[in-house]
């Protein structure tokens, strides 16, 4: 079914990567690189179905052109060559490119303030219309958690956990949607210093109801990588015991991080996930 999506969806994306490379010229312009991030995906979709799949091979050229991309100037002089191949249809060097870029693009995000990503977060939540709201919501929580506006996250995350309830429910599902709510309510508690309730919310977190996404992306490692930093191992060995019985299709990792932390090993947990 994906594989049928695509075939229709490609000569699309073909016609309209254009359009995708100038929304990422504006969105650059306006300092949201985050949002630039989103209008590569379906370019990189494109260059990935052209080449059947294949990955840019990793070498000493491509490793110091990684380290070229650490300006707004380099990612804009990237993207004309990057449309320049599609175009051509170079995808090879296409592909090399679109990669560079997404780095490019994730580095300048990670150095916009915390004030202003906040600032960014609350003028996407008001524009969001229906099921959308609650993926921007979630984005806010986090933004909010980042600036340490306590209050701006403990309302993102109760708006959020209270979207589960839906029954016409046509966005993120609601299993995934109770876990970012609960993780981002338990960083709160732990930025206030309310170390306990932090906890039981992280055990919280992984007692939701086991969805696609869920299964396909995992869990949010965030608060109990917090958690961990505070030496905090039992509760986070309990953590880790709950994901590795969850439907996470890489639950068994889990399993062996609670091993290597039994033994005393120092643990780095995933920072991101879908959640």
């Amino acid at each position: 079914m994906i594989r049928a999506w695509l075939m229709v969806a490609l000569p699309l994306m073909a016609q309209e990567s254009g359009v995708n490379f100038d929304k990422m010229l504006t969105e650059i312009n306006r300092g949201r690189f985050d949002k630039a991030l989103t209008q590569l995906f379906p370019v990189q979709s494109l260059i990935r179905e052209n080449l059947n799949g294949k990955q840019p091979k990793m070498d000493a050229g491509l490793v110091a052109r990684m380290r070229e991309m650490e300006s707004t100037s380099a990612v804009l002089s990237t993207i004309a060559l990057v449309r320049s191949h599609v175009l051509s249809k170079n995808f090879e060097e296409a592909s090399v490119h679109a990669m560079l870029i997404g780095m490019g693009l994730s580095g300048l995000w990670t150095r916009v303030p915390a004030y202003q990503k906040l600032n960014f977060a609350k003028q996407d939540v008001e524009e969001a219309k229906g099921p959308m709201k609650d993926p921007e919501l979630r984005k806010l929580g986090y933004a909010a958690v980042e600036a340490s506006e306590w209050d701006t996250a403990r309302k993102a995350a109760a708006e959020l956990m209270a979207s589960t309830e839906k029954k016409d429910f046509m966005g993120l599902d609601p299993g995934t949607l109770r876990h970012s709510a609960l993780t981002i309510r338990g960083l709160c508690e732990l930025g206030q210093g309310d170390i306990l309730a932090a906890e039981k919310t992280m055990i919280d977190s992984m007692k939701v109801r086991g969805e696609n996404s869920m299964r396909m992306m995992g869990p949010s490692f965030r608060l109990a990588s917090a958690l961990l930093a505070r030496g905090r191992k039992q509760s986070v060995s309990m953590f880790l015991q709950l994901v590795a019985e969850s439907n996470w299709r890489d639950s068994s990792k889990a399993e062996q991080w609670k091993k290597d932390l039994a033994a005393g090993k120092e643990l780095e947990l995933p920072r991101f996930s879908a959640n």
